[in-house]
């Protein structure tokens, strides 16, 4: 539902009060920066503000839906991260989600992404024998708790794709052994092992907010 203008006006005050309350008590990176891991389940490095599902002790904002990030005002932040998350958004509604993370960076505010690359996954089935068994956990998600479901693929041209649809430029790969707030370990740096061989599974890229 639209909010008619005066109304959206109190609501953009309200929330920009709330999140100036709560800043002395979140992380900040260098030189103040802000910084937002999505989904950010058991990692939690000291630089960002942390946002899962899940009511971990280190999570700064709770929210069943962790896209919605109606809670952060708009251009608040320096840099979103996600690992292994946007892949849990239903196909439909990734533009939108893209452009919600858009709304809350800063002009140039980075945006890093890790997801499943389908072109792996691809490889992976053909080099086993077509076994489904080593593709399902990275092509369908975990299904071991209720969020842990995959409703979307990517390869490199269709994430860069996206990304520029929803108003990101300067789209490209990073590498988590090589680049600034990533002292920790997760999927964007790990590998698929099945039956002993390991397979890279990863596609990470990163893009900046247009002006």
């Amino acid at each position: 539902m639209r909010l008619p203008g005066p109304a959206k006006d109190m609501f953009k005050a309200l929330r920009q009060a709330m999140w100036n309350s709560r800043l002395s008590r979140l992380p900040s990176g260098p030189n103040g920066s802000r910084l937002l891991h999505i989904g950010c389940g058991d990692v939690n490095s000291p630089e960002f503000i942390n946002l899962d599902a899940r009511p971990l002790p280190h999570v700064h904002i709770v929210s069943r839906n962790i896209f919605n990030l109606r809670s952060i005002p708009d251009a608040s932040l320096d840099m979103v991260y996600m690992s292994h998350v946007l892949e849990h958004v239903p196909r439909g509604q990734l533009l939108q989600t893209l452009k919600e993370m858009g709304r809350v960076l800063k002009t140039g505010g980075l945006l890093r992404i890790s997801v499943p690359d389908f072109d792996h996954i691809i490889r992976i089935y053909e080099e086993t024998g077509g076994d489904i068994h080593a593709i399902a956990p990275a092509l369908m998600g975990g299904q071991d708790y209720e969020f842990n479901f995959h409703y979307s693929v990517f390869n490199k041209h269709y994430l860069a794709e996206t990304l520029h649809k929803a108003g990101f430029t300067d789209v490209e790969s990073w590498d988590p052994a090589h680049c600034d707030h990533h002292d920790f370990d997760d999927w964007a740096s790990r590998q698929i092992n099945y039956d002993g061989r390991l397979f890279p599974i990863s596609l990470n890229l990163q893009a900046r907010k247009m002006a």
